[in-house]
């Protein structure tokens, strides 16, 4: 009886140490494994493969199927994409906004005496300029005392606005403000 125990015991201890796997070719050519049988009326080789004892289980951390290396890879690639998806985001941000320029019909409605407002209503914003410093004239004299009278020091703002060149208009513009007043404009092609 022991040994008949025993017997049974090696028996179902070899059946779990094995699998069974099916392999046919189908109609187009394509070769097919699966551990399931193959389709009514398809001729199929059964083969069978000794599993390791102690292989890990479907839990463990360790990956020996192709399938769990497959979901590791694609998940590494998921990542890749994503950081690389946020370095060119932030590659975007550092880089320069694409010159806007000035268009003609634009230009041609910019006047000297305009306000920097006016201006930036018709031409919309620079795409470089700002305050340049203080600009200072001596127009007139002024009384300074009882019976003295000097020269009258006037300081105004002065301020430059480019527009710079696109392939639709290839012209530089350049607006110079003083005292918050369209001074001068200079239009010059650089293409």
């Amino acid at each position: 009886m022991l040994k008949l125990a025993l017997a049974l015991a090696v028996f179902f201890f070899a059946l779990d140490a094995s699998a069974q796997v099916y392999r046919w070719v189908d109609a187009k050519g394509t070769t097919h494994f699966s551990n399931s049988p193959p389709p009514p009326g398809v001729n199929a080789e059964l083969i069978f493969i000794q599993t390791q004892p102690g292989a890990p289980s479907p839990d463990s951390q360790e990956c020996y199927t192709i399938r769990c290396q497959g979901e590791r890879m694609e998940k590494r690639i998921a990542a890749r994409e994503e950081q690389d998806a946020k370095l060119a985001a932030a590659h975007a941000a550092a880089e320069p906004p694409a010159p806007r320029g000035l268009q003609f019909r634009k230009y041609i409605s910019i006047r000297r005496g305009m306000t920097e407002g006016e201006v930036l209503g018709y031409a919309g914003p620079p795409d470089f300029g700002g305050p340049q410093g203080i600009a200072y004239a001596a127009p007139s004299t002024v009384q300074i005392g009882r019976n003295v009278s000097g020269a009258a020091r006037v300081g105004w703002s002065l301020a430059t606005w480019t527009y710079m060149p696109t392939v639709a208009d290839p012209f530089t513009t350049t607006i110079t403000f003083v005292g918050g007043r369209v001074s001068d404009i200079e239009r010059v092609r650089k293409f």
